[in-house]
């Protein structure tokens, strides 16, 4: 029996991995063009299917039976053959659910903007009215209210879901709103799963507000699609631990800090200890020009942190990697975001007496330099940190490391 994602692009999916994990291993990705899709529906060999972008209103058409939650959304994501007929449901409404229990989002009451108005709006939309939301506007491009009149929902928005592509990988962190103008938000929802956090969900994370990405959502419609393929059950715990594991798989590990604080040294021992990737932006950045000490004297700082830019763009865009940075990386606001996308972010501290200079053309200077630099540095490292290490014992500083990873 087939069994597999049907979609346009699918590139950027995670569906292969979770259903794995789900236990459905025999999973493949269809990627069609809109003129295939019909004569691709009568392909007898496929026997359940998850449909995303752009198909999911032709899936309910190609559907010879409709459960009733899938008739009352307009759209069908998930189909299995019964008796050789289509049946089709939308495990994406009970994902939906599920994302919300996970970060504890009641939406019973709540005032609720929906960014988007396409298949998946529809789902959330209809989820939410039933669990008592007591408004729930779109914003459009289409029709009214479009996000030029975004200013009248200022003051009656509590939680606001994002439910279009915006944002999504590679471009993050393109975001639809900027949240900082809503006077009462409590909470941040992003149908994207990758990256793990858009520049929507960048903003919610620097307010303290609750935020959830698209991945509980994703692995959750899994599981319950896959209880229509392979009639099993799965449980909320079942999926959280799917999921957690996902996550964890996905998530970079970050290291910033002065230089010479044993960034590399300490990525490179934490990411064989985990069967991770290391990678070091500076030397991604010698590849490219060099001696960073002699492109600095001739081009400048300024051209030296462009270049840094670029390498970290690219490198934030990744998953699953374990990634050294250089010391001043984090004086350019730009880089923050894209760190932060898909990182977990360590500070690794060190005493300045303690710091290797050595080729550092930027901390030469002594110890005055390296303190003008840390009073400069410190406070950027210390915002953008999800946890500081103290690096006096580097066994101690690795173990530390992998505590908030596995």
């Amino acid at each position: 029996m087939a069994f597999g994602l049907l979609g346009r692009t699918l590139g950027h999916s995670f569906s292969k991995t979770i259903h794995a994990a789900l236990g459905l291993t025999d999973y493949t990705y269809y990627e069609k063009e809109p003129d295939e899709v019909a004569d691709f529906f009568q392909d007898e060999s496929i026997q359940g299917l998850n449909v995303t972008i752009p198909y999911k209103v032709e899936a309910l058409r190609a559907c010879h039976q409709v459960s009733e939650i899938a008739k009352r959304i307009g759209c069908v994501n998930t189909m299995v053959r019964r008796n050789g007929r289509w049946f089709g449901s939308n495990t994406d409404y009970a994902g939906f659910q599920y994302m919300l229990r996970r970060v504890n989002i009641d939406v019973s009451g709540k005032r609720i903007l929906i960014l988007g108005d396409g298949a998946t709006s529809k789902t959330v939309h209809t989820a939410l009215s039933d669990n008592g939301a007591a408004q729930i506007v779109h914003l459009s491009r289409h029709q009214s209210p479009t996000y030029e009149e975004i200013g009248d929902y200022y003051e009656s928005t509590d939680l606001i879901i994002n439910t279009t592509p915006v944002g999504m990988y590679p471009h993050c962190p393109d975001s639809l709103v900027e949240i900082d103008k809503f006077k009462n938000l409590s909470g941040v929802c992003d149908v994207v799963y990758n990256p793990l956090r858009t520049g929507l969900l960048l903003q919610a994370k620097k307010q303290g507000l609750i935020y959830t990405n698209g991945l509980p959502m994703l692995v959750a419609q899994a599981a319950y699609a896959e209880e229509l393929f392979l009639h099993k059950t799965f449980t909320d715990t079942m999926i959280d631990q799917v999921l957690t594991k996902l996550e964890q798989q996905l998530e970079n590990i970050v290291l910033i800090g002065m230089p010479g604080a044993g960034k590399t040294t300490i990525g490179k021992m934490v990411a064989e200890k985990l069967g991770r990737t290391f990678v070091d932006s500076d030397d991604c950045i010698t590849d490219q020009v060099g001696s960073i000490a002699d492109y600095i004297q001739i081009k400048g700082e300024g051209a030296f942190r462009k270049v840094e830019g670029e390498v970290i763009a690219d490198l934030g865009k990744q998953t699953g990697l374990v990634i050294a940075t250089g010391g001043g990386v984090v004086t350019v606001p730009a880089n923050h975001d894209r760190l932060a996308q898909n990182g977990k972010i360590f500070y690794i501290q060190r005493a300045l007496e303690e710091l290797d200079t050595e080729g550092r053309v930027l901390s030469q200077g002594g110890l005055e330099r390296l303190k003008a630099l840390e009073a400069q540095r410190a406070p950027l490292y210390e915002a953008l940190a999800d946890y500081r290490i103290e690096n006096q014992d580097l066994d101690k500083a690795v173990g530390a490391v992998l505590s908030h990873c596995l």
